[in-house]
């Protein structure tokens, strides 16, 4: 647990000489003779930054807010440099209330840190200038309570509100790391952090609340480095109560083309995800197009197909695929992805499914070659399977496009863009 200091260790041994910084900073304050349990600081960011030089005592941490004064324009911006290594410690922008900077460092064996103030704005151009308050918030540092745990283990616990259970577990870089958080009682609405290390007072690698089933939390994360991370567990807001944590089994995460291949009678799985666009693991769609052999047998008589996109089977609630299928088809053009039909519960249940008769892009042109379907997900993400079967499958009527739950297909006009 964290506990604050005594006014006289928070000032015993804190001294430091000033020294010349960059020509574009003000001149440097001292702060390491104030007196203060709390220590509070006016500042003002003009056309330059506004720098301040402190030394924390071994065995201390040391949180820092840079608070916009009443009626300024300032939206600051904290960057915390080790003096002796040059090393960024920290950097934010709104991690405070409002537009306030807020960051947290430790220091274990003591440290000399420079905080430097300047606008958010200020490497833009735009104006962004005025007063702030700073606020040392030093306390005594104690090495980070956790309790380990492998992969493919879990383990039971509870948290009341405003608190936060750590647990650490090891991996090698490139592992996937699969974390599920599911509450065992209705009282609490649990979330997940992932920390390098144990440096816990930093930014999280990722956070998620809801991303489970219901109100349970999941995180699925390729490990960089190899090495120790930090699972934090918390309740949201003011809930409370039991949950369980799990940690998946040890597995490789399979980078997944968002461009693929289907040929017919092929059955093949993918995971859909928030999108690689959003930094996520999994990409959001996946477009198919016909290999030449399914081209070919199409063109061979075999025109009535069905395409089945489909979420797994599985009573899993630890790692669920929450995902709602959806399928378009349509034609690759020079502008694009072109599309003619799309379905979402045509299968059964939140399946879909999309039947027709392929006979007429047969005849003429490199429809077939241009024919593309793409995969993604009303809602939610996870695993699902997609498959070409001969013959007209039928569709659920809710979804049918006609009274024989097909279409004849007309491909949309080429378009040559302009030079």
């Amino acid at each position: 647990m964290i506990k604050p200091f005594g006014r006289a260790l928070l000032l015993a041994g804190a001294a430091a000489l000033l020294a010349p910084v960059g020509v574009f900073a003000q001149d440097v304050r001292n702060l390491d003779n104030a007196r203060s349990d709390v220590m509070i600081f006016n500042g003002e960011v003009g056309s330059v930054p506004a720098v301040f030089r402190y030394t924390m005592q071994p065995g201390t941490s040391l949180r820092v807010d840079v608070v916009p004064t009443d009626g300024s324009e300032l939206d600051p911006m904290l960057t915390i440099t080790d003096r002796r290594t040059g090393e960024v410690l920290a950097e934010d922008d709104d991690g405070g209330e409002g537009l306030a900077s807020r960051a947290t460092i430790r220091a274990p064996e003591g440290r000399e840190i420079e905080i430097s103030v300047t606008s958010f704005a200020f490497f833009s151009g735009e104006e962004s200038s005025g007063p702030f308050e700073l606020q040392l918030r030093p306390s005594i540092w104690t090495p980070l309570q956790t309790e380990r745990l492998g992969f493919g283990t879990q383990v039971s616990g509870r948290v009341g509100a405003g608190e936060t259970r750590y647990y650490e577990v090891s991996g090698a870089a490139g592992q996937l790391l699969e974390v599920a958080l599911v509450a065992d009682d209705d009282e609490i609405d649990p979330t997940l952090a992932l920390y390098s290390g144990s440096d816990v007072d930093g930014d999280a690698l990722m956070t998620d609340d809801d991303g489970g089933e219901g109100l349970n939390s999941l995180l699925r994360f390729v490990l960089p480095e190899t090495g120790s991370y930090t699972i934090a567990v918390s309740p949201y807001g003011d809930s409370s109560g039991r949950y369980t944590l799990h940690v998946g089994a040890p597995r490789d995460h399979e980078i997944q083309s968002p461009q693929q291949v289907l040929g017919l009678s092929d059955r093949a799985s993918g995971y859909l995800g928030a999108g690689y666009e959003e930094g996520a693991l999994d990409p959001a769609t996946i477009t198919y197009q016909l290999t030449p052999e399914a081209i070919a047998a199409i063109r061979g008589g075999a025109g009535e197909v069905t395409f089945n996109m489909t979420a797994p089977v599985s009573d899993d609630t630890v790692f669920p695929s929450t995902i709602d299928p959806w399928l378009e088809l349509g034609f690759e053009t020079p502008l694009g992805f072109a599309g003619m039909m799309q379905d979402d519960d045509g299968g059964e249940g939140l399946n879909a499914r999309i039947a027709l008769d392929l006979t007429s892009l047969a005849r003429d042109g490199d429809w077939l070659e241009r024919l593309r379907v793409r995969a993604s997900s009303i809602s939610g993400g996870g695993a699902f399977e997609i498959e070409l079967v001969e013959g007209m499958q039928p569709v659920s009527e809710a979804y049918a496009w006609d009274e024989e739950g097909t279409i004849d297909i007309v491909p949309p006009p080429m378009v040559v863009p302009a030079d």
